[in-house]
């Protein structure tokens, strides 16, 4: 543990940090003079209900011992619940070319969770040697989100992903099998004995305490590794309006200015710019099936809410 080298009252110390890890009550914190092991303050848990999570800015006192107290969690600017993280950037889409077959509408659900936290969007196409992803690169090619292939194969092509996530918090995501754990030891082989360990310890069953957690991997850059689909925060989708879904498919969105009715639902209507710019191949009828399956999926939970 690294400790200031300070001779002031440390106790009287505060300091700002980012919460890296939290487990039984203690936290990971990282602040510029060195890492804290901190507890926290029984008010922060009790006022709102608030739990610290992994990439939390917190305020606390440096007890001069390489640990600390944790005084107050600043304003996030996002955060979600599955996977517990705060202050997300970027959450990078691992997809498999093959084995196993990727899910177009998986994806979409991730990427609508991105888009209504805040987050950008990141799709990683692995599995490249295996079959050539020129479906996934059709369907993606014409959304804003960058797409880039991988290739345990090719360490050529870490280079290009590194540099898109560097100052960035970013989560890693995907289903099992994807190549989530290659594609983090292709970019970052220091890390694998830590995200493996972790990888182990979610792997255990599911009364398994799944702990987020962010590794530094140095100029201001933190990625999280995630548990597969099943533990995704499907939570947020209760709260969107089925009029503004359309805002969450970026690609799509522009052409809803030119339906002929205001209050087109863009799944089935005639007239609507959104069909018919599918039909013009402007727009992927992928991602127009995704977004209507989740329209029908939304409609179905409000009506039987």
């Amino acid at each position: 543990m690294i400790t200031c080298g300070m001779t002031a009252n440390y106790t009287d110390l505060q300091r700002k940090g980012r919460v890296l890890k939290g487990q039984n009550g203690l936290y990971t914190v990282e602040a510029d003079c060195g890492i804290y092991q901190c507890r926290s303050a029984s008010k922060i848990r009790k006022e709102a209900g608030l739990k610290i999570l992994a990439g939390d800015n917190v305020l606390f006192l440096d007890n001069g011992d390489g640990t600390g107290f944790i005084t107050s969690v600043l304003e996030r600017r996002n955060s979600f619940i599955r996977p517990a993280v705060a202050n997300t950037d970027m959450l990078l889409i691992v997809v498999s070319a093959a084995q196993p077959d990727p899910v177009p509408y998986n994806i979409g659900r991730l990427s609508v969770l991105s888009v209504l936290s805040g987050a950008s969007v990141y799709i990683v196409i692995t599995k490249s040697d295996i079959v050539v992803p020129k479906e996934l690169i059709e369907i993606y090619g014409k959304t804003p989100f960058p797409v880039a292939t991988s290739s345990i194969y090719k360490p050529e092509c870490a280079e290009e992903i590194r540099e898109r996530l560097s100052g960035k918090i970013t989560v890693f995501t995907g289903a099992s099998g994807a190549g989530k754990s290659s594609l983090i030891n292709l970019l970052y082989p220091e890390l694998k004995t830590q995200v493996g360990e972790l990888s182990e310890k979610i792997k255990r069953g599911k009364n398994t305490t799944r702990v987020t957690e962010l590794f530094p991997v140095g100029g201001n850059t933190y990625i999280a590794d995630t548990p597969g689909f099943t533990m995704l925060d499907v939570e947020l989708f209760s709260g969107i309006e089925l009029k503004k879904l359309i805002t969450c498919f970026p690609d799509l969105s522009p052409f809803a200015a030119d339906c002929r009715y205001s209050d087109c639902t863009h799944t089935k209507e005639e007239e609507c710019g959104v069909i018919e710019a599918v039909n013009r191949g402007e727009v992927s009828a992928s991602r127009h099936n995704s977004y209507v399956r989740l329209y029908d999926e939304i409609k179905s939970v409000k009506k039987y809410a």
